[in-house]
């Protein structure tokens, strides 16, 4: 019988093949306009928030966690001095870098982020990566987040919210969440000042949050 491992880590081992065969023709998908991705309008929508929410960057180091292509890395790494791109999908990596050829590649899971505690101060992830996760690893998820990010950090990212606004079929589980057990999941961790774009009707929601000392918010 397998066990909650071999399930996990042949879920992974799914996913990390389903994206390097992607990997070379992910940004021509993405023109289509009945492609998934741009469901709601979703793909430019992160983009736009994106965008906003790095209005005041300036600097400092920033990753892109499960960072594909790399099209949402490019303005990231206009923001910041060092900026890390990390996938667990090699071919991926390769197309990130031709974007962002300064970016420094970590071919790593996104549970096990290869870099010090307290060394970030920005972090995006787009892709719905917390819900593409095998249930077990949500947790380790948001640990990394607290351990790698600096106290006043940010982090920007997607999550699958409402699964039934759309008849996709899924390739594997997905982890959904309303934005009040995001908040709450945030919160578990030392995120506050958690910004939606999106509610719990959409199937897919933007979320930032800012890191605080304990409960205790400070100001950024």
């Amino acid at each position: 019988m397998a066990t909650e491992i071999d399930n996990v880590e042949k879920q992974l081992a799914e996913q990390k093949d389903r994206w390097n065969s992607r990997a070379a023709t992910w940004d021509s998908e993405l023109l289509k306009p009945d492609h998934y991705a741009n469901f709601e309008n979703g793909y430019q929508r992160f983009l736009d928030f994106e965008e906003k929410e790095l209005a005041e960057i300036k600097g400092g180091v920033g990753i892109d966690l499960g960072c594909g292509t790399g099209i949402a890395s490019v303005p990231l790494a206009e923001k910041v001095d060092q900026i890390y791109l990390l996938d667990i999908a090699d071919k991926m990596l390769e197309e990130a870098h031709k974007k962002v050829p300064q970016g420094i590649l970590l071919s790593n899971q996104v549970t096990n982020i290869p870099l010090p505690d307290r060394s970030v101060d920005i972090a995006i992830s787009r892709g719905i990566l917390v819900s593409h996760l095998p249930a077990p690893l949500v947790p380790q998820f948001f640990n990394e987040l607290k351990r790698v990010m600096k106290v006043t950090g940010k982090v920007i990212f997607d999550f699958l919210c409402n699964e039934g606004t759309a008849d996709f079929k899924l390739t594997s589980p997905k982890n959904t969440f309303t934005l009040e057990q995001m908040t709450q999941e945030l919160k578990n961790v030392n995120f506050y000042w958690t910004k939606f774009d999106g509610t719990n009707d959409n199937r897919v929601v933007r979320v930032s949050a800012v890191k605080g000392l304990g409960w205790v918010p400070i100001s950024s």
